[in-house]
């Protein structure tokens, strides 16, 4: 054990020393969240409205879809009340079961406290459509709109942001970071010496990989920390819990450095090894914007990557303060990723 402290501590020392990683490490994901934090994309322009149709006619309905200025989703009455808890939407107008054309029914609409400015669009877009479905049908009186503020968390893009750039963090210093670093280590014959040494070659992996989850957490601790006191962030989890499943991550692009490293001979050999698996993860895993929008393969194919299992783990526990029973099956994932990706790190190592 005391050999394998004062790996560690050394492993750490060459690690330090090397300014790039510590500016590609700690200090590039803050400023992408900084860079990020002047951008609105929150709504882009539209009226976030959630419409739940208790009603069989779907007249009214029919009449809000085209309107450009509202984003519409349907659902149910329950899982839209709680996305407007949380500021996904601006508004959320309930049909009765009873509603006609021709009638007077009394709708109801949930405003966001929080967001004055698009409930009070919103809600005259929608009191115009009811008012034009009375002219079409020739009848009056006009449908009530009963209205009820609900106070809510109204999440801002840097609450979805920060946790997918926490989980990029990871898997970038876990995949470059150690494909590079062993890389170069081959290449100047710094491995080789340290086979004909005293010094158990697993106790070399050990202090290495426990040195980079290491850094790999104080990450996962500043950008929170930054997030907390810099960018406004609605953290509401458990550190801890985060601290997890990024250890868990991390155990999964560090085995993926590994093997890279091991199939590689030169830099010019694994950088281009390594973007091919990250970049797809990095613009299709959900941490720059929701996956939501993908095409329906490829929103399927993009559920099982490592990241997309990191990101909605980490995203989850932040700002939902989900526990690690919500998140058993981001672990799950990430569990199974870590045995195929540590065996094949196993297999391709190479030390010269």
């Amino acid at each position: 054990m005391r050999l394998k402290i004062k790996l560690m501590a050394a492993s750490f020392k060459m690690f330090i020393r090397q300014r790039e990683a510590i500016i590609w490490t700690m200090i590039l994901p803050l400023f992408m969240v900084f860079l990020f934090s002047f951008v609105k994309f929150d709504g882009l322009g539209h009226v976030n409205v959630g419409i739940v149709n208790h009603s069989p006619d779907s007249t009214l309905v029919n009449i809000l879809k085209p309107i450009q200025a509202l984003k519409i989703s349907m659902g149910r009455e329950d899982d839209e009340l709680a996305r407007l808890k949380k500021g996904e939407r601006a508004l959320v107008l309930v049909i009765p079961a009873s509603f006609q054309p021709i009638g007077q029914d009394s709708l109801t609409l949930y405003l966001n406290a929080e967001k004055p400015q698009e409930t009070q669009a919103g809600k005259l877009i929608l009191q115009r459509a009811l008012d034009e479905l009375v002219f079409r049908q020739n009848h009056l009186p006009r449908h009530a709109l009963r209205t009820e503020l609900v106070n809510s968390r109204n999440l801002t893009y840097i609450d979805f942001l920060l946790p997918g750039i926490i989980a990029m963090s990871i898997m970038q210093s876990g995949v470059f970071g150690v494909a590079f670093g062993f890389v170069i280590l081959k290449k100047r014959g710094i491995l080789r010496r340290l086979l004909v040494t005293p010094m158990k070659t697993n106790d070399f992996i050990i202090a290495q990989v426990s040195t980079r989850l290491l850094v790999l957490m104080t990450q996962v601790l500043i950008m929170v920390g930054a997030g907390v006191l810099f960018f406004h962030l609605h953290f509401i989890g458990s550190i801890f819990n985060m601290i997890i499943v990024g250890l868990l991550g991390g155990v999964v692009f560090l085995s993926i450095g590994f093997a890279l490293s091991g199939i590689s001979k030169s830099e010019d050999q694994v950088a281009p090894l390594a973007n091919v698996i990250t970049l797809p993860m990095l613009m299709l895993s959900g941490v720059f914007f929701s996956r939501s929008n993908l095409p329906g393969f490829a929103h399927v194919v993009t559920d099982f990557f490592p990241l997309t299992y990191l990101a909605d783990g980490l995203r989850s526990i932040a700002i939902e303060g989900a526990t690690l029973t919500d998140v058993f099956p981001q672990l799950l994932g990430l569990a199974v990723w870590s045995v195929i990706t540590l065996f094949i790190a196993v297999k391709a190592f190479r030390w010269e």
